[in-house]
């Protein structure tokens, strides 16, 4: 839009237009724990279906809330990661660092054809050699990234790939965000300190 908006909207629009809604879509999240659930809350919220699995998580209560105090209930049973990778049309990772990668060449072959992948929470979790792979043949449609198996010197493959939106490790880095840290910090202070 800035170079070409004023000369070539017509063709900007077209480029850009097909989209994929999200509403209606299952949305796998790996990982269950405190952030993966806060995930399932904005995926409810806008009409996903969501699947989850987390090695220590069985199931989990996730309280969606609306206006004026109202709000509902949705219980998620985990389940195994096969499942999660085979019915899901996006997938979202949500775990501490591994000693392996969590998504590999076998678990990127399981995933729907066409799905969507985002890491946003460790570097190192997704083996981005298959990854770039796996988009350039078409199985996966598409890859967000914020963390890297090599930061603060990603992949030029990575880099380059048209297909993968990128952004420099700040999944965090909100004013609200840096804040709750704060809180949460000076509340480990204080319990320790008595």
């Amino acid at each position: 839009m800035p170079l070409d908006g004023d000369t070539k909207f017509k063709n900007l629009k077209k480029n850009y237009a097909k989209g994929v809604e999200l509403r209606g879509k299952t949305l796998g999240i790996i990982g269950f724990g405190r952030i993966g659930r806060e995930v399932a809350k904005i995926a409810l919220g806008i009409g996903m279906k969501v699947i989850a699995t987390d090695k220590f998580v069985g199931n989990a209560t996730i309280k969606v809330e609306f206006y004026n105090g109202q709000f509902i209930n949705v219980d998620i049973k985990t389940e195994p990661m096969k499942e999660v990778l085979k019915q899901s049309d996006f997938i979202t990772l949500h775990v501490p660092a591994q000693k392996d990668y969590v998504i590999g060449k076998k678990q990127l072959e399981m995933m729907k054809d066409g799905a969507g992948i985002i890491n946003a929470a460790r570097g190192g979790v997704i083996d981005e050699v298959e990854l770039v792979k796996a988009i350039e043949s078409g199985k996966i449609a598409f890859a967000g990234l914020d963390t890297f198996e090599e930061e603060p010197t990603p992949a030029i493959q990575v880099l380059m790939n048209t297909k993968i939106s990128l952004t420099p490790h700040i999944g965090a880095a909100t004013n609200e965000a840096q804040d709750r840290i704060g809180e949460e910090l000076a509340s480990q202070i204080i319990s320790i300190i008595g």
